[in-house]
């Protein structure tokens, strides 16, 4: 019951971030009307995979903060969340990549990232 709760908590803020950044970007930034939008997401499906995208590093992103939290301020919210280990490969050393350099560096990067490759797809479909 707990890893569902854990699961449902990350996912639900997941979701409301995503929501937020995408509304702050299209209407807030760009400007764009919300019945576009939707237009040219019905006609081509595949703009859904970048949304989704950025989901995930959310996901990925709020539950290793919150492993960071319990770590560093040894806060117990009952539900011992922990990262989601991912290792460099690179040197074939299967080197994992430390918590911080994942949460300054990697997770905004790729969220930000992907988030300039959509508005650019929705740009381009104009």
């Amino acid at each position: 019951m707990r890893t569902l709760l854990k699961i449902a908590l990350v996912a639900v803020s997941a979701a409301v971030l995503t929501t937020v950044l995408l509304i702050i970007v299209l209407a807030g930034i760009l400007g764009m009307q919300w019945s576009r939008t939707f237009q040219i997401l019905s006609s081509a499906t595949g703009l859904y995979l970048l949304p989704a995208i950025i989901f995930f590093e959310f996901y990925f992103l709020t539950n290793d903060l919150l492993a960071y939290a319990c770590r560093k301020f040894e806060l117990d919210f009952g539900l011992h969340f922990s990262e989601i280990p991912f290792k460099f490969d690179l040197d074939n050393l299967e080197t994992p990549i430390p918590l911080r350099t994942k949460l300054v560096q990697l997770y905004p990067l790729t969220i930000l990232l992907t988030l300039l490759g959509f508005v650019v797809a929705l740009i381009t479909h104009q």
